[in-house]
């Protein structure tokens, strides 16, 4: 039995281990197919996400032993994806210290990698959003830093079409600075792209998930006597617009993200939506519950099919 059709056939008791990510060395996630193990692989690539690049508690040393691990690799990836958080923060600090961050980030993109990188922004990429007394503040640095046009777009690579979603919005009320949803501009875009696409398997890219079950966990551990309640910053607030959409469109296989730096995969409507673990961890000190410092390698398959392998690199603090 090859290893796709072996984890086909782990039992449920097996796969809730994977929420919080306490798979020792690898996780995968492969999507339901008659011929699993058989089908011809299009793209491998590697998923990065939630790095909070910053000078202090050897984040810098963190992200090249990470590059190192993923670029050592026998078969190795064809490119990264970096779902968003490059940099620790960015939200009100000075200008010069947004600097320092984005300089290691891209110092170490630089010396220490030799794949070929996708941007998807993140909150903490932002800086001082909300906020006019610069003209980077708000996503244009990020956009800067990131090489971007806009913060949200699609490619099509190996036969797959990607959709690249902006995730992270403002917001001034409840004390919050920003929300996880998609604008009715881009909400429009999405559908008239996922449209024009239909023949193209699709994975979507996110910050924030779209779904995700490891939110409820974590936000309710030591709860007994209310309900399950998320956040406005945990998953997408509009994620039942989303969803409702995608399943007018079969073609999206696959949402990646990160946000939540825990390994988290719920599987609903014919699509699943997978959260990888944070290069990060619990931002740099030490596990984060029981999902280590990571990233993933991801599969895509000529049919449709997907492999999602969550792989610590052996950091520790």
């Amino acid at each position: 039995m090859n290893r796709r059709s072996l984890l086909k056939n782990l039992s449920i008791g097996g796969l809730t281990g994977l929420l919080l990510g306490k798979s020792a060395f690898a996780n995968v996630l492969t999507e339901d197919g008659n011929n699993a193990g058989t089908a011809k692989r299009a793209l491998r690539f590697a998923h990065l996400t939630d790095v909070h690049m910053q000078p202090e508690l050897n984040a810098p040393k963190g992200l090249a032993s990470c590059l190192h691990h993923v670029q050592s690799q026998a078969d190795r990836p064809t490119l990264i994806i970096n779902t968003g958080d490059c940099i620790m923060d960015a939200l009100k600090q000075p200008k010069d210290r947004v600097e320092t961050q984005w300089k290691l980030w891209h110092q170490l993109m630089t010396g220490e990698n030799s794949l070929p990188i996708e941007y998807c922004i993140g909150n903490h990429d932002c800086w001082g959003f909300g906020q006019k007394i610069d003209p980077l503040y708000g996503k244009n640095y990020a956009l800067d830093m990131m090489r971007l046009q806009k913060p949200y777009r699609s490619f099509d690579q190996s036969g797959w079409h990607f959709v690249v979603l902006d995730s992270i919005q403002p917001r001034s009320t409840d004390g919050q600075w920003y929300a996880c949803q998609l604008d009715d501009a881009q909400f429009e875009w999405l559908e008239q792209d996922l449209e024009a696409n239909k023949e193209k398997h699709t994975v979507i890219l996110s910050h924030a998930p779209i779904l995700s079950a490891a939110p409820l966990v974590v936000g309710h551990l030591g709860k007994t006597d209310t309900g399950y309640q998320l956040g406005g910053g945990a998953i997408l607030n509009d994620a039942e617009r989303v969803v409702t959409l995608f399943t007018k469109y079969p073609q999206v296989k696959l949402a990646l993200s990160g946000h939540i730096h825990l390994n988290d995969e719920v599987k609903y409507q014919g699509v699943t939506y997978i959260s990888n673990g944070a290069v990060s961890g619990n931002w740099w000190k030490g596990d984060r519950y029981a999902t280590k410092n990571g990233y993933a390698l991801v599969d895509l398959y000529e049919d449709g099919t997907f492999d999602n392998i969550y792989i610590p690199y052996g950091w520790t603090v």
